[in-house]
């Protein structure tokens, strides 16, 4: 009887540790990543030299724990909805410059609108 109080003196503080442990990562997770990974903020838009395309530019995370990205999309004529030519991970600005009216330079990458597109995969953090 009293190795079975014991076990359970043990088991509870083993359970009261493991949630207190999960209650401090909710907590810390809310506390530091609140306001910094929205799930989508707009940096700017562009429209073409003609006026007929426009491009947007959008940092975007698929949660917590996804890193931060820029995406640029395009719209316009010809362009059913909005056509993603552009996705860079780790990354939260852009230069956007219009080099004519269907093609688009963006952080030095040229792209055609109808044509390209350009996704990195690359991190930062572990290499080129």
């Amino acid at each position: 009887m009293k190795v079975f109080r014991v076990f359970l003196k043990i088991f509870g503080l083993a359970l009261a540790a493991v949630f207190a442990v999960i209650v401090t990562s909710v907590i810390a997770f809310g506390i530091n990543f609140g306001d910094d990974f929205s799930a989508k903020r707009t940096l700017t838009t562009f429209t073409s030299p003609d006026g007929a395309y426009v491009c947007s530019v959008h940092t975007s995370t698929g949660g917590i724990l996804s890193p931060r990205k820029v995406v640029a999309t395009v719209k316009g004529p010809g362009i059913f909805g909005n056509r993603t030519i552009y996705v860079v991970k780790h990354i939260d600005e852009a230069v956007v410059i219009w080099v004519d009216d269907q093609t688009v330079w963006i952080n030095g990458v040229s792209l055609d609108i109808y044509r390209d597109k350009y996704v990195s995969e690359v991190d930062r953090l572990y290499g080129p």
